[in-house]
């Protein structure tokens, strides 16, 4: 989805901020668009969102991309393949000795 609205915006030149616009978009990329269409007008979700970025905050997470793993481990910014299976590893690693401290526990 994002990879699209970027194509739209900057190769394509559509105004990503039209509903209708959004709404195919997400519609393209397997989301249900007569749900997002509903959604996005509306306050909906808006608390939940307020939390993750509250979450995210309070985490350190001050842009993206960050990969979460487990919920707490963070991987920040454009990592190459090699990096990410490295770090998903060592947190299963650690998981699995029973070492791991999750965001719940």
């Amino acid at each position: 989805l994002v990879r699209r609205l970027f194509q739209l915006n900057f190769e394509e030149g559509v105004n990503i901020g039209d509903l209708a616009v959004l709404a195919e978009a997400a519609g393209e990329a397997g989301m249900d668009a007569s749900v997002v269409e509903t959604l996005l007008p509306t306050d909906a979700d808006v608390e939940a969102v307020r939390n993750e970025i509250a979450t995210a905050s309070r985490m350190g997470i001050t842009g993206v991309p960050c990969f979460l793993l487990e919920g707490k481990y963070a991987v920040m910014g454009a990592q190459d393949a090699d990096t990410l299976a490295d770090a998903i590893r060592q947190v299963a690693q650690a998981k699995a000795r029973g070492e791991l401290e999750t965001a719940a526990g």
